[in-house]
């Protein structure tokens, strides 16, 4: 049986999101995208416009993400039940690592460096422009440049910074819920 939860829809279907149905659709696209990236970083494209291309891809992969988890967290804030609330907390800190897993992607960062420093590049769009220099700016920010102890330490901070903002999310669901 397919999870219904990984079928497009032009609308969040809220009756279809279940608990128990969560976090299997989350490892289901989180598995399919680092192989979709890992396929793209061993064969990179050939030409600025084929790199262009599967840059554009990479975004939608990523709106895909997006528009399973956007649901589940909204749900997550206004009809928290246990059983949610189990299976969000299952599958943060797995969001939390791939976020940083992607964002200290060695071969995901020289592609758009590579795409930067082309000749082609200033024949680009301003809105490509400025896609690929927050590209950029965002591996920075996730510590692209790092060695590897701080890239980990870095990783360690965001898991343990995703789980204190769950925590005080959750602290005040129980207190709005209690009162």
């Amino acid at each position: 049986m397919s999870n219904p939860l990984l079928q497009p829809q032009p609308l969040p279907v809220y009756s279809q999101f279940r608990a128990e149905l969560i976090e299997p659709a989350l490892d289901q696209l989180l598995a399919q995208n680092r192989q979709r990236i890992a396929e793209l970083i061993a064969q990179p494209p050939q030409g600025d416009t084929a790199l262009v291309e599967q840059l554009l891809k990479l975004e939608q992969w990523d709106d895909e993400l997006d528009q399973f988890w956007s649901p589940v967290s909204h749900l997550n804030g206004v009809k928290n039940t246990a059983e949610l609330r189990e299976s969000y907390n299952k599958c943060l800190p797995k969001l939390t690592e791939y976020g940083t897993e992607m964002g200290q992607n060695k071969g995901l960062y020289q592609l758009y460096k590579t795409l930067a420093d082309s000749d082609s590049y200033a024949t680009l769009g301003t809105d490509w422009q400025q896609a690929i220099s927050n590209a950029l700016r965002d591996f920075t920010l996730s510590g692209i440049a790092l060695d590897d102890d701080k890239q980990r330490r870095y990783g360690e901070i965001s898991r343990r910074l995703a789980e204190l903002s769950t925590q005080f999310s959750n602290n005040v669901l129980d207190a709005t819920q209690g009162w």
